[in-house]
């Protein structure tokens, strides 16, 4: 090996060999130098986000209308919290593209770990279209000088305040029935009773008998409209009545809720309704229709006297008592106009010179004229009978119509004020509250239709 290149040969190896020798430093000074990594914390701009939101149009909680109060939870993140105006000055609310101006109510629920917790709610939301709310840039700024960005939420509800609208249409069916056809502009509520008809704007309902009402539709918002059901060509059952009132002669039957007794009321007559004679007809047995009466007389308690058309016995006070009905099958059926009828009360009770049956105390002329006498309760009901009710209701002279009853229950002023009108009318069970309320519009008044 030549000697030069031996020699740098060693010295390689000395040179690599002495900084690991017992780690021993040959130089004149020691150099311990440390690198420490700073510790950068980013800070995030404050957010606002909803936690979730509730509508109080329960059941349809995607609709509300002026009524309604829209609440949303917000959440706020943000530690170092400088300038706070979440306020209800500085969140906007819109309807579609429109900026509007509800009444906003704001509660401060927590302000802990660097989250603040706000319910907020909404109430006279007026106009219509889908529901937004904003969150200007801005309205959080922390103490680094950083604002939270611009934030829309769409809320998924609807605010409607229109009123739906509709049309409707009686379709005459099998058996002598009638569909009647409720369509909306809009999705309805369901109604006791009746039917979605192809839609859910679209409402309908089988009727028996002829009836006139009105009733209320609602929209998923809580809307109204009042909507006129009238049932004209039914005639699958059917409730014929007649008043007999001294003076004016019976030549027809009324049905379907006609008034029976009008031209008295016309008259502003005090001639009373002295009986009433009714029955059913089509497909539904006559039998189950019951009835009656208090029998208000001149003769006074414990005396009959004889009608003077039926030769039916009519009795002073309840007949045929509290707690008993007549039927057809009766001792009260008679045969009026070709027809097979239940009669109630008795005529002459009225008249001058009639008695009662003793032959005795004939009503004097003086008295007949005033015609104090009559029929001043009446009840009537359907026996054993779920589908249908049974709705009556009386018009008193000097006083007007009076509430209407229905199933059983007893109409009257008082025993000793008899009635001159009546109308009656059945109607399926589920729409009776709507007939009931419907004729009780008129209490109190002279309403001849």
């Amino acid at each position: 090996m030549n000697k030069k290149i031996f020699i740098i040969l060693i010295f390689c190896i000395f040179f690599f060999w002495i900084p690991f020798h017992n780690q021993i430093s040959f130089s004149k000074y020691i150099f311990n130098d440390s690198f420490t990594a700073t510790k950068i914390q980013i800070q995030k701009k404050p957010t606002i986000e909803i936690l979730g939101i509730s509508n109080t149009n329960t059941g349809y909680e995607k609709y509300a209308n002026v009524s309604h109060v829209v609440s949303f939870r917000v959440k706020i993140t943000e530690k170092n919290v400088a300038i706070n105006q979440f306020n209800r000055d500085h969140i906007q609310i819109f309807i579609n593209d429109t900026l509007t101006h509800p009444s906003i109510h704001m509660f401060l629920l927590s302000n802990d770990s660097g989250e603040l917790i706000y319910d907020v709610m909404l109430s006279k939301l007026s106009g219509n279209g889908n529901l937004s709310i904003v969150f200007p840039e801005g309205i959080i700024e922390d103490s680094f000088g950083q604002k939270n960005d611009v934030q829309k939420f769409d809320t998924g509800i609807s605010i409607d305040n229109i009123s739906p609208t509709s049309t409707c249409k009686e379709l005459s069916i099998e058996n002598n029935k009638s569909q009647y056809i409720i369509q909306s502009n809009e999705n309805l509520r369901p109604i006791n009773g009746w039917d979605f008809y192809n839609t859910n704007s679209s409402l309908s309902k089988v009727f028996s008998s002829p009836i006139s009402y009105p009733i209320t539709i609602t929209d998923y918002a809580g809307n109204t409209a009042e909507v006129f059901v009238n049932i004209q060509h039914a005639k699958n059952i059917m409730l014929y009545y007649a008043t007999h009132n001294s003076g004016y002669p019976v030549n027809e039957f009324n049905h379907s809720g006609e008034i029976s007794g009008k031209q008295a009321i016309i008259d502003s007559s005090s001639k009373k309704s002295e009986r009433i004679i009714t029955y059913l007809d089509g497909d539904i047995d006559n039998h189950i229709l019951q009835g009656r009466v208090f029998d208000y007389t001149y003769w006074g308690e414990n005396t009959s006297a004889i009608c003077k058309s039926s030769e039916i016995k009519y009795t002073y006070g309840y007949s045929p008592s509290p707690t008993t009905w007549f039927d057809i099958s009766s001792q009260n059926a008679i045969h009026f106009l070709g027809k097979f009828t239940l009669q109630l009360g008795g005529y002459g009770h009225n008249t001058a010179g009639n008695t009662c049956l003793n032959q005795t105390n004939p009503i004097p002329q003086e008295i007949a004229k005033q015609n104090l006498y009559g029929l001043s309760g009446i009840a009537f009901q359907l026996k054993n009978c779920e589908e249908y009710s049974i709705v009556y209701q009386i018009y008193v002279p000097s006083v007007g119509w009076l509430r209407a009853s229905s199933d059983g229950e007893e109409t009257t002023y008082s025993h000793d004020k008899p009635f001159s009108a009546i109308r009656i009318n059945i109607v399926p069970k589920s729409e009776k509250q709507h007939l009931l309320n419907y004729w009780n519009r008129v209490i109190y008044t002279d309403y001849v239709g």
